[in-house]
């Protein structure tokens, strides 16, 4: 025992607990050593080395409890020397320790925030400004500046969450059913017919195996009956907790199914005390928990109280620096080779493992197909590689990214034999010494309770088996298991469930990576760092593009005052993110990536134009992308996008707001027959998975999904654009529904954005061209398709149109759709954010208007209406001139317009009006036999 009395007498600076820890751990093996070699001694020697051990036990703990002793005395004789300076020091650590634990006692909570009174006046008067500013002067310097700080960031995000969270309570307390009969399925299982109405499909509003029903009896009806004002109604009610057998209990259940015309609810065990009366209507609320927004609220909260988290997340620009990089020359062996030569993804790997700036988050700007999540993967490994003592999460705001990271970490750790040998080597020295977790527990995916419910079907093997279901059952981890894991994947919603267990205690994690950033408001991105980075050397990685698919924001006013905008965008519009002319920026705070390796140079060609300046490089190699090189659809083999005309219809589901076209529907089942029966020539052969269909709308998808099946076509992949952001597919048919209608929420450009930039070496689209041609993005596409000859439309008696001409339509027709344009440029989710340059050709009508407007609400309208009078691919019909007029739109009859005076005619046409001119079929004949220099002349004109 002597080594012990050693280890406590000379270790008085240790930590108790770790003296303790280091005693117990040597008395566990002695005893262990002892029991093994005592088996072959007799009783009484036993019982003699029992007693002799017992005896030196207890000199171990006396040993202790002096060292305690000497400790408190210690302590005392110190603060008996403190002069009154030090006295004040230890005045402002109490106020910190009180701090501490106020931060604590907040993240250990989850109230409901309830709305204000403010908040609820303020609904009637449509959240304007002198309703939001009632009592709240931040929000009312806010609504002056619309800029965010470290000082108003909290109540400012707070207010705009209020907007937003009271619009989607109001969606719920439209669905309150009063007279409801339950017909009982299963012991806990009950359903009911709901009564809804005509314009709110429940479909799109309750959400199963998250939302719940609250089921109110007659007698508790009777005493608090629904408050006027609905959405008090949704709260919790003092009823609720009351005893089951209680007349006036009302009955919480967990929503497990929903139809359009029924609900089926599930009881947790234990909550029912017998069968409910079938008889006996009852008053169903159907609410939502508020989860996500209770846990963006309490962010707010802790955020408020932590003034150096808000200082790290609002850098401010030092004195000037030269913009450094890391040495890319260090012995650094890649897991990916290809990112060897790309000096981008080197920048990024190198910057994460040897330490980014600890002045603000590091952003990882990946446009699409440039590698954005091949680079996080490989910083993470080398991160676990390296720092053994590294604890990192991973988090985003949907499911299927985290998914996508922590299987390509895990196929790593599955077959990467020099990873597994590092790892195995690493396993054998003690972890006292490495810091490590242990070999099996290298990453967790931390699945929901809902997922869960949901089902796991979808989910690959080898995630499942290294997550909190691999037993095929949801087990829940205490957050003392969590911290074995060296790796923790979770999404945000979940991560907000664990900041409640004080997961980050002990300075925990070493980093955390937030994916799809981009895509998440701040207020959700801050549920992954506020009370999860608790220490300075916590260093926050954003990834994701800002100038795709955003989040999903019902309200247009929360969004339009600045809800929309993520975290990472924000970030990039600071200073210190700022990049100069010659492309220069700080890479101890970002990395840009640019080299493209999905697609074909001209798919990558159109939104690298649209959304990216050129800025993009396609490197992706031949092989992989020029499959359509011998399609026979395409007139132009190095233009692999096809623009298909069609006229369909319009029309909503039944009782449903989404919308869908049977004619485009039946189109894009054309389109895969043909091409799983014929192939792409020169060999290629398509199969099912080959082919990924993208439809805006849940309607048109679940008619795709309808008709493939009827033909036999299980494997075709149908989804909507948010289904398909960060994913590919060979082949992309996109059919964009809207057809002699307002353009919908694909006037988005982030939409648009992700649409495009899907597809590795093909890409048709199906739509209406005399609709869509209001939507700049689109119409610049169906240009460029013309351009390359791949544009394919039939008049409606079967003769095939000139290719070279646009569809041309009546003047009243232009008018109203016009109108419905103009209308819907005023929902936020229209308007390009400002930091998201959009290339146009330059033209003096162009140059006038962006002289004239600042980006934004009705200067965004006139710049558009500029540009589609003065770009070449921004208009549908032709423009006449003064100068032109008397040569083609004078004469009442057409036929006085012969090919000869076309063609003298076309050489001095000029654009000086932007009136529309009737073009009459005639017209169209003389234009098919003119000249190759009047047709190309007819295109500038366009």
């Amino acid at each position: 025992m002597a080594p012990v009395t050693v280890l406590v007498a000379s270790s008085v600076e240790i930590d108790f607990l770790y003296i303790s820890c280091e005693i117990c751990s040597f008395c566990i093996v002695f005893v262990f050593l002892y029991i093994i070699f005592s088996c072959k001694m007799s009783v009484s020697n036993l019982k003699e080395e029992l007693d002799t051990m017992n005896f030196k036990l207890t000199q171990i703990a006396n040993l202790v409890k002096n060292w305690q002793m000497e400790q408190i005395q210690r302590n005392g004789r110190m603060r008996k020397k403190f002069s009154d300076d030090e006295d004040d020091i230890m005045s402002s650590d109490d106020e910190e320790q009180k701090q501490a634990q106020k931060f604590i006692g907040i993240m250990r909570k989850l109230p409901y925030y309830e709305p204000s009174q403010n908040m609820l006046k303020a609904i009637s008067a449509d959240f304007n400004d002198e309703s939001l500013a009632v009592d709240n002067k931040t929000f009312s310097s806010y609504l002056k500046t619309q800029q965010l700080d470290s000082e108003n960031v909290c109540s400012v995000l707070s207010t705009l969450l209020n907007i937003e969270d009271i619009s989607n309570m109001q969606l719920y307390a439209q669905l309150m059913q009063p007279k409801v009969y339950l017909r009982k399925i299963s012991k806990l299982c009950y359903s009911f017919v709901v009564c809804s109405k005509a314009d709110i499909n429940i479909e799109d509003v309750v959400v199963p195996n998250v939302d719940e029903a609250v089921l109110i009896p007659k007698a508790s009806l009777e005493e608090a009956p629904p408050s006027k004002n609905a959405i008090l109604s949704l709260l919790p009610h003092k009823h609720e907790s009351l005893p089951s057998k209680n007349p006036k209990r009302r009955f919480v259940a967990n929503v497990e199914q929903v139809t359009r015309t029924s609900i089926q609810l599930k009881f947790k065990r234990g909550t029912l005390n017998g069968d409910l009366s079938l008889t006996e209507p009852y008053f169903v609320i159907l609410r939502s928990r508020r989860t996500a927004f209770r846990f963006m609220y309490r962010a707010m909260q802790l955020l408020q109280e932590s003034p150096c988290l808000r200082r790290y997340l609002f850098p401010t620009k030092p004195l000037p620096i030269v913009m450094p990089r890391v040495n890319l020359s260090s012995n650094l062996i890649l897991f990916n080779d290809t990112i060897a030569s790309n000096m981008e993804q080197l920048q990024a790997v190198h910057q994460i493992v040897n330490g980014p700036s600890k002045e603000g988050p590091y952003i990882v700007f990946g446009p699409p197909g440039t590698g954005k999540t091949t680079t996080i993967v490989e910083a993470i490994l080398q991160l676990r590689l390296r720092q053994p003592r590294s604890r990192i999460l991973v988090t985003a705001g949907s499911n299927s990214a985290c998914d996508t990271i922590a299987v390509r970490i895990c196929k790593y750790f599955a077959s990467n034999e020099r990873l597994q040998a590092h790892l195995m080597k690493r396993a054998k020295e003690s972890r006292l010494v490495t810091e490590d977790v242990e070999l099996k527990h290298q990453l967790i995916r931390l699945f929901s309770r809902s997922v869960y419910a949901k089902g796991l079907n979808s989910v690959e093997p080898l995630l499942l088996s290294h997550s909190n279901c691999a037993k095929h059952e949801y087990e829940h981890l205490r957050v003392d298991k969590l911290r074995k894991y060296g790796i923790i994947v979770a999404t945000l919603c979940t991560v907000g469930r664990l900041v409640t267990d004080n997961v980050g205690k002990f300075n925990f994690f070493t980093h955390v990576f937030i994916d799809e950033a981009g895509a998440s408001t701040e207020p959700e991105a801050l549920v992954g760092i506020v009370g999860i980075k608790q220490q300075e050397e916590c260093h926050v990685i954003l990834s994701g593009d800002h100038k795709q698919l955003g989040a999903v924001i019902k309200n247009n006013r929360a969004a339009n005052l600045g809800l929309r905008h993520s975290l990472m965008e924000r970030l990039l519009r600071c200073e210190m993110y700022a990049v100069d002319a010659n492309g220069n920026y700080d890479h101890t705070l970002q990395t840009r990536l640019r080299q493209n390796y999905r697609s074909h140079p001209a798919i990558v060609g159109l939104f690298n134009k649209l959304y990216y300046n050129n800025e993009l490089i396609a490197q992706a190699p031949p092989s992989q992308v020029n499959l359509a090189a011998n399609w026979r659809m395409l007139s132009n083999s190095n233009f692999p996008i096809l623009f298909q005309a069609t006229h369909g219809v319009t029309r909503r589901e039944d009782h449903s707001t989404s919308s869908l076209n049977m004619l485009e529907a039946q189109v894009v089942c054309w389109y895969v027959k043909r091409l799983l029966s014929f192939g792409l020539g020169g060999g290629n052969c398509i199969q099912q998975t080959d082919i990924g269909i993208v439809a805006p709308y849940a309607a048109q998808c679940k008619l795709l999904n309808e008709l493939l099946r009827d033909q036999g076509y299980y494997d075709v992949e149908v989804g909507s654009v948010e289904n398909y952001q960060g994913r590919e597919k060979p082949i992309i048919i996109a059919t964009l529904v809207r057809s002699f209608a307002n353009i919908g929420f694909m006037r988005n450009p982030r939409r648009v954005n992700v649409l495009l930039s899907r597809a590795k070496s093909l890409m048709i689209l199906i739509g209406n061209p005399v609709t869509l041609r209001h939507h700049r993005d689109i119409n610049y596409v169906i240009h460029q398709c013309k351009l390359h000859g791949n544009y394919i439309f039939k008049k409606r008696n079967g003769e095939q149109r000139p290719r070279f001409l646009k569809d041309l339509v009546e003047d009243d027709d232009v008018v109203d759709d016009q109108c419905e344009s103009d209308e819907e440029d005023n929902f936020w989710y229209a308007k390009m954010p400002q930091d998201i340059p959009v290339s146009f050709p330059k033209s003096p009508h162009g140059a006038k208007a962006n002289e004239n407007g600042n980006g934004n609400g009705t200067n965004d309208r006139s710049k558009s209406k500029s540009r589609n009078r003065s770009d070449s691919f921004a208009t549908e019909s032709l423009t006449e001139s003064s100068s032109s007029s008397t040569s083609i739109q004078s004469s009442n009859s057409p036929n006085s317009i012969s090919v000869g005076n076309l063609n003298s005619a076309m050489a001095n046409l000029t654009l000086l009006s932007p009136e529309k001119i009737t073009v009459h079929s005639n017209f169209l004949i003389a234009c098919a036999a003119a000249s190759e220099f009047t047709k190309q002349k007819l295109l500038q004109l366009q």
